[in-house]
């Protein structure tokens, strides 16, 4: 009769075979109390490289089959990586693994390509894997883009008038200014952009953007408005005015608000020059306001052109008929040691023609001795602002004839004193 073999031999063959498997293909957690091992690591923006959240990594290892039979010994794990990008997995058996990486937006790295991510797992510890970059794929993705369309002479928003607007090979005519406020849905690009915007009397604006892979908002986009010039020419300018060439100051202005300026020399060197008032609104009429040395505007004078106008309207400004000489008194002395008693004694200015009436000297009554040596030949008005020559003389006497080169300043109520020595 045969032996039975004992049941406590065969449980300890078994517990042995057990414990010979688990070293060799690994253990989970509660299996004769071994341990498996764990996968760290983290998914990286290629461009940006701020950690992805919610890519899909998968880890497989093993085959469908192996090389003798159809035994199948593939095992896959799952995880996600959280707001950081990093994802982890955990009871790996030891072995090989291989990783992919999946989610929208972004080009999968499978476990086929030529980028495969591999890594080994040991029993007990966990197995870190390099940073993984993904690159982004913006086919048939879409963003936003915003601006803000401003007159750049009002600052003021535009609200109405045609609209078109290109953005690389997006176009949206026929709109209102305020829709791009709202925002234009156009194609991912990772090339230069070129964008056109056109505004129904305004200048084109034409710029570039680079990289539109993200929703962006251009801020304020100041137009120039379609524009016309004013070009001003001064006549009737006196001489002395003109060799002393003063810079006068233009102003434009519309509904009380300056549009436009401009500076212009009055004669000098180059004799009558003019002025050019630029990027006047299509159409606005203003009125030019002049300021120049010596001289008052009478009134302003009004520009009027066509309501779509846009090209250079030439204006005359005469220093006689529209402009006012600023004028002030100016008392002449006249002092010459030649003085005899009934010498005649008169004055005048050079620049402007002015003459003082002539006067005859007489001694003061009571005085003997001497002749009188200063004459008050009283005042007359004359131009301000300039260098003049006033120059004195005896009507008998050319010995007599002298001058004095003054300027004749605005600011004072008082007579000027020029004396003549």
């Amino acid at each position: 009769m045969e032996k039975l073999r004992s049941p406590r031999s065969i449980g300890i063959l078994t517990t042995i075979f057990i414990l010979l498997l688990c070293g060799l293909v690994g253990c989970t957690n509660g299996s004769l109390g071994l341990r498996g091992g764990s996968i760290s690591g983290s998914v990286l923006d290629s461009r940006t490289l701020v950690g992805i959240a919610d890519v899909n990594v998968i880890a497989v290892s093993g085959d469908e089959s192996n090389n003798e039979g159809n035994t199948n010994n593939k095992a896959t794990k799952y995880a996600k990586t959280d707001s950081n990008g990093k994802y982890y997995f955990s009871d790996m058996r030891s072995d090989e693994w291989k990783l992919s990486f999946d989610r929208v937006g972004y080009e999968p790295i499978t476990a086929e390509s030529s980028g495969t991510v591999k890594v080994v797992v040991v029993n007990g510890e966990t197995s870190y894997v390099p940073q993984v970059r993904m690159v982004q794929n913006y086919a048939n993705q879409y963003i936003t883009v915003k601006g803000t369309l401003k007159d750049a002479v009002t600052g003021a928003t535009l609200t109405y008038g045609n609209t078109n607007i290109i953005i690389g090979k997006e176009a949206f005519t026929n709109r209102l200014p305020t829709e791009l406020t709202a925002g234009f849905s156009v194609p991912v690009s990772l090339d230069i952009t070129n964008i056109t915007i056109s505004v129904a009397g305004y200048k084109n604006y034409t710029f570039t953007a680079d990289n539109l892979i993200a929703d962006i908002d251009f801020g304020i986009i100041s137009l120039q408005p379609e524009s016309y010039s004013i070009v001003g020419r001064w006549s009737d300018v006196p001489g002395w005015v003109s060799q002393a060439g003063p810079t006068a100051t233009i102003y434009a202005k519309a509904s009380n608000k300056v549009i436009a300026t401009a500076t212009g020399v009055v004669g000098g060197e180059n004799g009558n020059s003019g002025f050019t008032l630029s990027g006047i609104p299509r159409g606005t009429s203003v009125s030019i306001e002049v300021s120049l040395l010596g001289y008052k505007m009478n009134s302003p004078i009004t520009v009027y052109p066509e309501s779509d106008f846009q090209g250079t309207i030439y204006q005359n400004f005469s220093l006689k008929s529209n402009f006012s000489q600023i004028l002030r008194d100016v008392r002449i002395y006249y002092s010459n040691n030649s003085i005899s008693s009934g010498d005649r004694v008169g004055a005048y200015c050079e620049q402007t023609g002015t003459r003082w009436p002539e006067t005859t000297v007489t001694n003061p009554v009571g005085l003997t001795l001497g002749t009188p040596q200063v004459v008050d030949l009283g005042t007359q008005a004359i131009p301000t602002g300039y260098t003049l020559k006033f120059v004195g003389y005896m009507v008998e006497n050319a010995a007599g004839t002298l001058s004095n080169e003054v300027v004749i300043n605005d600011d004072g109520s008082e007579a000027q004193v020029v004396t003549i020595r």
